[in-house]
């Protein structure tokens, strides 16, 4: 049986079928924050760097994601809302402009009109 012949909600709870080739558990161990050993030459040859922002219980939850809305590009998952928000402006040229409401989370607005214009955002 294909993996996109089962219902969606069956995918996201089993994450995609992904087995764990270390205990065989049919869902992805939660790994909260590590770090990870340097190679020789002082890279990191297993792709990861440092456990909070990036481990495999996020790339698995990103892919489970993307898999359920059918993204193209992937998905990705932030620690908040408020770094969620800023990302997508952030992904913005120096210059841009923004139009935004006044009312909106406290935070956002005054980071818009703050920190966002003196890095160069128009609001």
């Amino acid at each position: 049986m294909s993996k996109r012949s089962l219902h969606p909600r069956s995918l996201a709870a089993q994450a995609m079928g992904k087995i764990d080739p270390l205990t065989k558990g049919v869902v992805t161990p939660i790994h909260i924050a590590t770090t990870y050993i340097r190679d020789e030459d002082n890279a990191y040859s297993s792709g990861f760097v440092y456990g909070r922002p990036d481990n495999e219980t996020i790339r698995e939850a990103e892919s489970v994601l993307a898999m359920l809305e059918e993204a193209k590009a992937g998905a990705l998952l932030f620690g908040s809302g408020m770094a969620a928000a800023t990302a997508v402006f952030q992904a913005l040229s120096p210059g841009d402009h923004v139009v935004a409401s006044k009312v909106m989370y406290w935070a956002l607005r005054a980071w818009l009109l703050t920190e966002a214009t003196r890095w160069g955002l128009i609001v």
